[in-house]
């Protein structure tokens, strides 16, 4: 009998415990509709300073961590044989040069030609408007998609060069390898916190434009020889002629701007 009024108390003990710790939790928290209330009126701010703002989304995803190694030169895929890849270019990068560029005509059984998203999408790259856009000489970057994400590091990108008549002449392709989650996924920022969170760190001005945001993994340090990722908000802005580069951590919101 004693026993079980033991265990009896224990239970409560432990439901009382249980609700001391969620009012304490709730009472520390700020209520989503605050949040929403707050980003509302701070979008309307910008928008009244003519910042010419993206269509932006509010969902919430989740995302790790990520460590990855830099391939080196013979641990990288190789180039679809189209491309009589060459020794040029350092120990962590691969470059293939276009058969057509070099007046060489396609070998029997292979296509005529190849545009650089079927060679990077066959490979697991993806566009990268926001790098595209920072480039001034029309190069091409696609990035490698690593746990879902894009890879925003230069190690994790293939990069199209072409000619003054818009055609492909070759392709370095860096590549991450031996890649892992570090941790359990975590909520990130949504779209629209990023902006607002660019807005208060004063990296835009009245009459700035900004592009869309894209989630991407960027590094953040180096570890025992892995490169350690975490998730980024970035986006493209411009500001009268200048355009920029902007970063926001999606786990805290912080700046990573340069």
């Amino acid at each position: 009998m004693q026993f079980k009024r033991i265990t009896v108390l224990m239970l409560i003990l432990f439901v009382l415990l249980d609700i001391f710790l969620f009012n304490w939790w709730q009472a520390g928290r700020v209520a989503p509709i605050q949040v929403a209330d707050a980003n509302a009126n701070i979008i309307l701010e910008m928008k009244k300073q003519n910042i010419k703002l993206p269509s932006f989304s509010t969902t919430i995803k989740y995302k790790s961590y990520l460590a990855a190694q830099h391939a080196k030169k013979s641990e990288i895929t190789r180039l679809p044989s189209d491309l009589a890849t060459t020794t040029a270019g350092d120990a962590e990068e691969l470059v293939g040069e276009f058969r057509t560029a070099k007046g060489l005509k396609p070998r029997d059984g292979e296509p005529t030609s190849l545009s650089s998203n079927v060679i990077a999408y066959d490979a697991g790259y993806r566009y990268n408007p926001i790098l595209t856009a920072n480039k001034t000489n029309g190069d091409k970057v696609y990035s490698q998609v690593v746990n879902g994400l894009p890879v925003m590091a230069e190690p994790g990108t293939m990069v199209f060069h072409y000619d003054k008549n818009g055609k492909p002449t070759n392709v370095v392709k860096r590549q991450l390898i031996n890649s892992q989650k570090l941790r359990d996924d975590r909520p990130l920022i949504s779209e629209e916190e990023a902006i607002v969170a660019l807005y208060r760190y004063n990296e835009l001005d009245s009459g700035d434009r900004l592009s869309e945001g894209y989630l991407y993994y960027d590094k953040i340090l180096t570890v025992n020889g892995y490169d350690i990722y975490l998730p980024v908000w970035a986006f493209e802005a411009h500001s009268g002629r200048d355009k920029y580069i902007l970063k926001i951590n999606a786990f805290t919101g912080d700046n990573l701007s340069v």
